[in-house]
């Protein structure tokens, strides 16, 4: 008896301990979605301190610096027209990942992107570009891409 007890308990916490890591690797996923619905897709920069945190680092080489450095280089139009009005949010992205993968504090989001052939512009091909977040108390906190300088 006193065995089955402890393969029970140890049953329960084996379960608990799987449930609560997925269920952190949801609620990363759900950070990154809500960052793309309500600040990327709207061009909504009035919600960025509620995704991102103060001490947020980018290691985009075209947006060098923390957040305000971030929110600054968007403001200034080189990159679309954004606001500090609140956008339309829509229930789903327009432009959803291929990918999502989430471990630990990281979760990375995969495009699909469909380009004409340099070499033959009657063909596509598929090319495919990340973004990683680390996400750490409900917050973004570190982004990483495969952005290049120009």
């Amino acid at each position: 008896m006193t065995r089955l007890l402890s393969l029970l308990i140890f049953l329960l916490f084996s379960t608990h301990a799987v449930f609560g890591q997925s269920t952190q690797l949801e609620a990363s996923k759900k950070v990154v979605v809500d960052f793309y619905r309500y600040v990327w897709e709207p061009k909504d920069l009035s919600s960025v301190s509620k995704f991102m945190s103060d001490d947020y680092v980018e290691h985009n080489p075209l947006f060098a610096g923390g957040r305000a450095d971030l929110v600054k280089a968007l403001q200034s139009g080189r990159f679309g027209k954004w606001t500090n009005e609140p956008g339309k949010v829509q229930d789903q992205l327009k432009d959803p990942p291929a990918y999502v993968v989430a471990e630990g504090d990281l979760v990375t989001w995969v495009f699909k992107r469909p380009r004409k052939d340099p070499k033959d512009p009657s063909k596509m091909y598929d090319s495919y570009w990340f973004d990683m977040f680390r996400i750490k108390n409900g917050k973004i906190v570190e982004h990483w891409d495969g952005a290049t300088k120009q």
